[in-house]
């Protein structure tokens, strides 16, 4: 299995499981441009089963936006459609992660923002 590293923004808050035993969340990374001129975006779905990590790290430091470094090995999941059909997905599994922008850094500025108002 190979290792691949990805750096990006998360697309969306990362979903937690409650005994935080799964977490999941997409990383986008802008590559470039296209033909156009528009920004060519690359996402990946990423997903822990490390219940510290989605603990202490992803549940209390990652939100929409946060920029983060992921490295983790490429899986084919199959899951069915609500429809029923069958189909195949990539996951890039989380071996380690290292957060560059942290959700409890933004949200500082604004709460003594609100605290001085």
């Amino acid at each position: 299995m190979q290792t691949m590293v990805f750096t990006g923004r998360l697309a969306a808050d990362p979903q937690i499981s409650d005994d935080f035993g799964k977490a999941v969340f997409r990383l986008l990374e802008q590559r470039g441009v296209d033909g156009a001129g528009k920004p060519r975006l690359v996402g990946v779905n990423c997903v822990s089963w490390s219940k510290g990590l989605n603990e202490k790290v992803i549940a209390r430091g990652l939100a929409r936006g946060c920029e983060a470094v992921v490295v983790g090995a490429f899986i084919d999941t199959a899951y069915a459609t609500r429809d029923g059909q069958e189909r195949m997905a990539k996951e890039l599994v989380v071996n380690r992660l290292t957060v560059l922008d942290w959700a409890e850094d933004r949200e500082a500025p604004a709460a003594a923002t609100r605290a001085a108002a």
